[in-house]
Parts: C-alpha cells; sequence; structure tokens
C-alpha cells in the first residue's frame, strides 16, 4: 500500500528532518574565542622583526619598543576584545610598547614595523602579520617633545579552523602618541568574529534520539492513515 500524507503532515515531516539536519551539520554563531600570541618590532626600512620568543627589544634614538604577548577572550555578538593593557614588566596583554628618553633627536621620516604572530586560534591563517608604520615628531629636552607613530589603519582579515570548527576576524592596530613622561601600549581591537562547528560525520547522540523520535511520528501518522 502507497503511504499518502496531508500536505500539513508533509510540512510537519519536513520540519522534523530539518530540525535533526541543522543540528547535525552546526551553525554559525558569536561564540567565545580564545586568542593568543605575542608580538616583536624593528626599526628601520630594512629590519625583519624576529620570531615572537622571549622579551625582545629594539632602539631608535631615544625611542625603545619593548615586545609583548597576549592571551584574550571574545565576547560579545559579534564577537570582539580589546587588546590594550598597560605597560608593564613583561608586558602582557597589549601588543608592546615603546619608552622615549628626553634628548634631542628628530623622529621625522622614521620607520618601524610591528609583527603580530597568533598561535591561538588553531589554523590561524595567516598566522602571522607585519604591520609597516611610519614616525613622526622631534624631543626637545627631558621635559617637552613627542613623537606619533602612525600604523596602517585598514583592518587585516584572519580566518582560522581545525577539524572542529572554524571562522574567522578582523585585526585592528591603534595609532601611538608617545612622550617623555610615561610608556605607551601599543593596542589593538579583534572584530567581526564568527565561528561555526564543522558538520560531523558521527551524529551525536541528541541527534539520533532526535531521529528516532521523528521516525515514530512518522509511523504514527501511517497508523492513522491506514486505520
Amino acid at each position: 500500500m502507497n503511504l499518502h500524507l496531508s500536505p500539513f503532515r508533509q510540512g510537519t515531516v519536513a520540519i522534523g528532518v530539518g530540525v535533526v539536519l541543522a543540528l547535525a551539520s552546526g551553525a554559525a554563531a558569536a561564540v567565545d574565542v580564545e586568542f593568543v600570541g605575542g608580538t616583536t618590532g624593528c626599526f628601520g626600512l630594512a629590519c625583519v622583526p624576529p620570531a615572537v620568543g622571549g622579551v625582545q627589544t629594539d632602539t631608535f634614538g631615544g625611542l625603545t619598543y619593548t615586545s609583548a604577548t597576549f592571551d584574550v577572550t571574545s565576547a560579545g555578538t559579534p564577537g570582539f576584545v580589546s587588546i590594550g593593557s598597560k605597560p608593564a614588566t613583561p608586558n602582557v596583554n597589549n601588543l608592546g610598547s615603546f619608552t622615549l628618553a628626553g634628548t634631542p633627536f628628530s623622529y621625522d621620516g622614521g620607520h618601524f614595523d610591528l609583527r603580530v604572530t597568533f598561535t591561538l586560534p588553531i589554523g590561524t591563517t595567516p598566522n602571522t602579520w607585519v604591520f609597516v608604520d611610519t614616525l613622526s615628531g622631534t624631543v626637545g629636552t627631558t621635559d617637552n617633545g613627542g613623537i606619533f607613530v602612525d600604523f596602517d589603519s585598514t583592518p587585516k582579515h584572519f580566518t582560522f579552523g581545525d577539524s572542529t570548527t572554524h571562522g574567522a576576524f578582523d585585526f585592528f592596530i591603534n595609532d601611538v602618541s608617545v612622550t617623555t613622561t610615561e610608556a605607551a601600549a601599543v593596542t589593538g581591537t579583534i572584530r567581526n568574529i564568527v565561528l561555526a562547528t564543522v558538520q560531523s560525520a558521527v551524529p551525536e547522540p541528541e541527534t539520533y534520539a532526535l531521529f528516532l523520535a521523528g521516525l515514530g511520528a512518522l509511523g504514527f501518522v501511517a497508523r492513522r492513515r491506514r486505520s
């Protein structure tokens, strides 16, 4: 005997199947994501920032850059996290820091490269990005003057993923003003974080249970139809 379902019952079954498939495949969501990494930097047109590891410094005139590490977790929808803690020894949860001596020096036309490396999330591409920047300003005496570090404000796009999850985010670096009175941290933000669960080849137990419940409902409809 052929089984015929009314349009309403067909729609009900279709909805049930759709729910099962949605649960099995996963969906994009703004879920908390941990970002771990570090920075290094160097001055000069021909400089190449070293790989992250240990505390690294570089100096140009009276300006010194000190490296940093970060371990931050996003929140909100869409995902967002700031990397902007104050300078410390060592620097943690910022992108490094600048300190400026008070000796007379002109920094106009100077050049600085900041290397940011991500070790988490797993599969971040590119895991390293070098930001090319310019310096301007003059220090005249020990109690006045300062410089400005002009970072490229264009957001940098990253993707990440492994066998379980995949996603993407945008990374921004903020410009820095440095005076002779205090150290200045390099700060940035990670925005527009998306995270999706990769479809599993083996459904979870809850998915099996829902699927079996749907089959049971289909059998019930068939029996009602025959009677």
